[in-house]
């Protein structure tokens, strides 16, 4: 009798590793199922949103905007128009084959080829200006210290107040 339970013992002690291997396969798997259902669910949303006009990707890679939506005995189908001028052409499609909404957008770089995003592409303009308006006074300052007094009057002349007060002082 020692020797059965020894062995129930030994039989559990070496199958715990099995069942815990198992229980974390399932987990994975039901995990993965889920995951996939909601983009499933997702990606049919998305389809059954798009309309003529929009601009699309499909599976194959083909950008182009969508003409016309049918329904046929097959699901719907779009006809999507792809090119542009003269290089254009249309092409029937399940919408299963639609990935999604065409969403790229036009590259900006700077003038060092850095790409520029578009939230920070006015960022840099106005950066840009502050910078050029630094760089006149700079050079406003230098003239004033190569030439003396003679550049500051020039300067003074385009501000309205500095107008006003000359012409007060000249009147004296």
């Amino acid at each position: 009798m020692k020797s059965l339970l020894l062995a129930q013992k030994f039989s559990f002690a070496t199958s715990w590793p099995i069942l815990l291997l198992l229980v974390l396969l399932v987990a994975m798997l039901v995990v993965s199922m889920v995951t996939r259902k909601k983009q499933g669910d997702k990606q049919a949303e998305m389809l059954n949103e798009l309309k003529a006009g929009d601009k699309v990707v499909t599976n194959a890679g083909i950008y182009g905007e969508i003409v016309s939506i049918t329904e046929t005995n097959f699901g719907k189908i779009a006809l999507i128009k792809s090119g542009e001028g003269k290089n254009v052409s249309y092409i029937n499609v399940n919408m299963s084959v639609i990935l999604g909404k065409d969403t790229k957008e036009e590259i900006v770089l700077d003038q060092d080829g850095n790409v520029i995003e578009p939230e920070k592409k006015e960022e840099k303009t106005e950066k840009a200006e502050k910078q050029e308006v630094k760089e006149e006074k700079k050079e406003e300052v230098e003239k004033v210290e190569e030439t003396g007094e003679e550049a500051k009057e020039p300067a003074k002349k385009s501000t309205k107040k500095s107008t006003s007060k000359k012409s007060s002082s000249t009147k004296k």
